[in-house]
């Protein structure tokens, strides 16, 4: 384990970590083929996950649980270097990344080789996948892969339009489990809409107010099937689906609510959707969730 210590913001080792949130800002440009992870538990998902963690940057004051970190996840690293251990005082280490870290960590990823929808859904047997439309509010994507992770989804596939899910806040918010859930950003969003349905054999699932039935009975119904193959699409906030995401639907399915309530936060919402497909699936439960790689 190397383990350095930084005296200064212009130590050249800092170079990845410098003015964070202008660089976030520019998206994947901002930092070409990398990502930057913050708090210890992204740090920890990064260190597990099958994505190369290049530096931790930590404040002195967390040595010993740096040092732990690493320790810790070693077992899952087999034949892959530790990351560099930078340490620096916390006035340093805030003028360098260009505000207060008070959980006193970051880390720097290099990201994974983008995938194609086809590439991350199982060719067969029971599946259950979350499809999010256009949802660019970096808390909701971090919440919405947070969901796939507890309710067994094998994937995430995304819109074009969709925000980063490895965002620094974004991957905060899903507590590292966009390092967990293998998701795919489509390139053709009608054409690979039409494959899941087609292709891939899945029951489209939309979420919506205007669904013609009622969660509970769509998912009762869905539990019939052999194999169970079902994608649950879930659309912006305000705009929900599109009108051609709805076209591409087998099911619409609403989310029964009492009077003078027309929606839900499309984090919740998908929540509620997938907790009860994953609830009368009972002793034959969907895909476990993979690493990414």
């Amino acid at each position: 384990m190397i383990v350095a210590r930084i005296e200064s913001a212009a130590d050249p080792r800092l170079a990845p970590f410098l003015e964070v949130r202008d660089r976030d800002a520019l998206g994947p440009d901002g930092r070409p083929g990398l990502f930057v992870g913050e708090s210890p538990l992204v740090i920890e998902a990064m260190l597990r996950a099958s994505v190369e963690t290049l530096a931790i940057l930590a404040s002195e004051r967390q040595e010993a649980r740096a040092r732990a970190l690493v320790d810790a996840a070693r077992p899952c690293r087999t034949g892959r270097p530790d990351p560099e251990i930078l340490l620096a005082p916390d006035e340093v280490l805030d003028a360098a990344v260009g505000f207060n870290i008070h959980r006193g960590f970051l880390a720097i990823g290099r990201r994974p080789a983008p995938r194609s929808v086809r590439d991350v859904v199982p060719a067969s047997g029971d599946c259950l996948l979350l499809v999010v439309e256009d949802v660019n509010n970096i808390d909701n994507i971090g919440q919405l892969f947070r969901n796939a992770a507890a309710f067994g989804c094998a994937a995430v596939v995304l819109s074009p339009a969709c925000h980063d899910p490895l965002y620094r806040k974004s991957l905060r918010v899903s507590c590292g489990h966009a390092l967990r859930v293998p998701f795919a950003r489509s390139s053709s969003w009608a054409e690979d809409l039409a494959w899941l349905r087609e292709g891939a054999g899945l029951a489209l699932v939309g979420a919506t107010g205007g669904g013609d039935r009622t969660l509970a009975a769509t998912a009762h119904e869905l539990a019939r099937a052999s194999p169970r193959r079902v994608a649950v699409l879930v659309g912006a906030e305000f705009d929900g689906l599109t009108p051609a995401a709805l076209g591409a639907c087998s099911h619409r399915a609403r989310i029964p609510m009492a009077p003078g309530v027309d929606s839900l936060n499309v984090g919740v919402a998908a929540g509620v959707m997938l907790a009860r497909l994953a609830e009368v699936w009972g002793d034959r439960p969907p895909a476990r969730v993979q690493e990414t790689g």
